[in-house]
């Protein structure tokens, strides 16, 4: 029960019917009258159309930002292509540089160029000042 009810049925029955009128045309006046036939006419055809403009443009941004996904994929799989010719021909080198750097190599190039083993080790002594 509201409390508007509860209040009017407590009043005598002559302050009641002031009440209730009152609080009719209160109620009427707070409430327009919804009557079709003074309502604007609304066109369907404008909201159809608002509503497919904002279908459509999400539907190409979700299209820009699928393009944009697929471009990055096969730009990220090109990448991965090269790193892996990279990190092949930087194997090959290292192992040119092992190959060339042991001793028996470095040996083997140092005869070459003329070079002799030393026969005698020789120190060098620091404590020794100059005149």
């Amino acid at each position: 029960m509201a409390i508007a009810e509860i209040a009017i049925r407590s009043l005598p029955d002559r302050v009641k019917d002031v009440r209730q009128t009152a609080f009719a045309k209160a109620a009427l006046r707070l409430v327009p009258d919804l009557d079709v036939r003074n309502a604007e006419s609304v066109d369907n055809r404008t909201f159809i159309a608002i509503i497919g403009a904002i279908f459509l443009s999400g539907l190409i941004a979700l299209l820009a930002i699928n393009t944009s996904l697929t471009t990055d994929a096969f730009t990220a799989q090109h990448l991965k292509v090269k790193l892996a010719s990279i990190n092949s021909q930087r194997d090959v080198t290292l192992n040119q540089v092992a190959t060339f750097s042991s001793p028996n190599q470095l040996a083997a190039s140092a005869r070459k160029l003329g070079m002799k083993p030393a026969e005698s080790t020789n120190f060098v002594d620091l404590s020794v000042t100059l005149p």
